[in-house]
């Protein structure tokens, strides 16, 4: 069911547009994809939407991301636009997102007055081979170590020695594991299936993930799943649930964690 909330409901109606449209065009060209993180608990939690979710994300392996953002842009309705930093050359991120004309959504982080497309959207992220869980530990350290700043009020001494831990502390392991990522980046075409035993999200999309090949390939379709409509999903699913969001991931959070990640939402604009 969707959220009772009535703004959070209609933001919800169109990312199911969207995802249908996405399945539509995925499934005419021969194209992998899967719903992820919270789209995909949604489905295995709720049959849809988690009721407070406002927003939707679905992956790719990275040949069928590149396939699907040549074809996208000639299949999508007149009413959905799709936004990567070549057709919106003021959108800051390094992966896809399909907005609908005509919708707001400022999220936590954004103002409302960037020069960049600010409809409703579904997040789509392309994912890459690793060739170990090291490599995908040392990023991960990277991340959460730079981010451990951001949990700290701005001026706050906490905060202030968390940013020497990073960039002073930290520096040499932090250069080096740069210069690994740039190179996972720039050499991504080397790492493999038949090479490699993990897949996550790309390099420079953030946060990566011990995922193994076999727990996402190859995906499957679930009928019924999400809101009433057929969608493909990871091959195991629950290990991937598991891992994201702890063995207890059945289990509704508390209501002080039910976090939303929009500051305003509109629908007709």
């Amino acid at each position: 069911m969707f959220n009772e909330d009535k703004t959070i409901a209609a933001a919800q109606k169109i990312m199911l547009e969207i995802l249908q449209w996405i399945h539509k065009i995925c499934v005419e060209n021969n194209i992998t994809y899967w719903l992820e993180a919270g789209t995909l608990l949604g489905a295995v939690r709720h049959k849809g939407f988690i009721p407070w979710d406002d927003d939707s994300d679905v992956s790719m392996p990275r040949a069928d991301y590149e396939k699907f953002l040549k074809i996208a842009q000639e299949k999508l309705p007149e009413d959905m636009f799709l936004q990567t930093q070549d057709t919106d050359k003021e959108y800051p991120l390094p992966w896809a997102k399909i907005r609908k004309n005509g919708t707001l959504l400022v999220e936590t982080g954004e103002t409302g007055n960037e020069k960049y497309h600010h409809g409703i959207f579904v997040d789509i992220f392309p994912y890459d081979y690793y060739e170990s869980e090291e490599v995908i530990k040392k990023l991960q350290w990277a991340r959460t170590t730079k981010d451990e700043k951001n949990k700290y009020p701005k001026g706050s001494l906490k905060r202030i020695f968390a940013g020497l831990y990073a960039n002073v502390f930290c520096f040499a392991s932090m250069r080096a594991i740069e210069k690994k990522r740039l190179h996972l980046i720039e050499h991504r075409d080397e790492y493999t299936a038949d090479k490699c035993q993990f897949f996550s999200y790309a390099a420079d999309v953030g946060y990566v993930y011990p995922n193994t090949v076999d727990e996402i390939l190859p995906v499957k379709l679930a009928e019924n799943v999400f809101e009433g409509y057929s969608f493909y999903i990871p091959n195991k699913p629950d290990r991937l649930l598991e891992a994201t969001y702890g063995s207890d991931y059945m289990q509704l959070p508390p209501v002080e964690k039910r976090k939303t990640h929009a500051k305003k939402i509109g629908v007709n604009f």
